[in-house]
């Protein structure tokens, strides 16, 4: 079974205990070789992929246990811990949040014949520090009961002024929006980024916590144009087909859609290398891919189709997160998102 999320810390145990703890333990070794358990940073926790996991426990008997946080968290408490961490696998979700723990030296790589069949190699690093998971789009997301079809088809499209007052953007705490403007400034300058986002502000947007308050905002009318990953939209989607949003597929004639990935490493102190390597080779297979599809995500595995209701959407011309460029322009990208005013 998936062991406890977070792990208990037990008092100091009478002798009798001591004795019976032993003795379990001495049971647990004969009939596994190994009783401790996989730790994993994950930072996809509400993602709702927890069953890959378990499936994964099933199919080896290797015991993993799960510790939820955001990105940004997990990244802190990793590299707070150092050595001392109990992690042996980070899952974390963009590709910038992938690059600082790399640079950080908080991943060691790994690498096999089976990852390297599974997942292509734009979408890894090279010597194997990480490797993607899913891909994510970040793209505008129009009203389709107040914009017309074809009104926006780039991101400079959110500083037309016919959306003065129409348009919503999330924080710029948001990781995915900090990695979006990292990589503009990276692919076109920081000039001309700063001039796209005062374009932006230029239309006074309301500024929203969450990609998913965000859509809900659009369908009850408070804003007409805005900026969010992919597969939120095609999560309300699958659930209300007649949800009144619509993906803009921005600059399909030129660059394409931002893309970016959720991915894992193994942490560069774990101890259970062989062990971690065997499950990041699970979870890129096609069988455990297929789960992380349900959530409208695209799959890092390219033999696996996207989900039924968002068939057509696998064909976008996508301008994939240059992270290389993009990662060392994080706190650039901040800084500029704040002094534009982008709080």
């Amino acid at each position: 079974m998936l062991s406890r999320l977070i792990r208990m810390r037990w008092p100091i145990p009478v002798i009798a205990l001591v004795t019976v703890a032993a003795l379990a333990a001495g049971a647990l070794a004969a009939t596994s070789g190994d009783d401790e358990a996989l730790v994993i940073y994950n930072g996809r926790s509400h993602y709702g992929s927890e069953q890959v996991f378990l499936d994964f426990e099933e199919a080896t008997g290797i015991e993993v246990e799960l510790r939820g946080g955001t990105a940004p968290e997990l990244y802190e408490r990793l590299r707070r811990e150092g050595d001392d961490t109990p992690a042996d696998l980070l899952v974390t979700t963009d590709l910038a949040n992938l690059w600082r723990a790399q640079e950080s030296g908080l991943l060691q790589p790994v690498t096999s014949e089976a990852l390297e069949a599974n997942i292509p190699a734009a979408l890894h690093e090279a010597d194997g520090h990480w490797w993607a998971l899913t891909t994510r789009l970040r793209i505008p997301v129009v009203s389709t009961e107040r914009v017309e079809p074809g009104a926006v088809d780039s991101y400079e499209s959110l500083a037309d002024p016919q959306f003065k007052g129409r348009t919503c953007l999330r924080t710029s705490t948001s990781e995915y929006n900090q990695s979006l403007v990292a990589d503009m400034i990276a692919k076109r300058g920081h000039d001309a980024t700063e001039a796209l986002l005062r374009s932006w502000f230029d239309n006074d947007p309301q500024v929203i916590n969450s990609d998913g308050e965000m859509l809900a905002i659009m369908a009850d009318g408070g804003c007409d144009v805005g900026l969010a990953n992919h597969y939120y939209l095609g999560r309300t989607l699958l659930d209300d087909p007649s949800f009144p949003v619509a993906p803009a597929w921005p600059d399909q004639d030129g660059a394409g859609a931002h893309a970016t990935v959720s991915g894992i490493g193994v942490v560069a102190w774990s101890d259970q290398t062989d062990e971690a390597l065997q499950l990041i080779e699970f979870l890129t297979t096609a069988e455990a891919q297929a789960a992380f599809t349900v959530g409208s995500e695209f799959a890092a595995n390219p033999d696996v189709a996207p989900e039924d209701h968002i068939a057509d959407w696998a064909d976008i011309v996508t301008d994939p997160i240059d992270v290389d460029d993009a990662g060392p322009l994080l706190e650039d990208a901040v800084a500029l998102m704040l002094e534009v005013g982008w709080n």
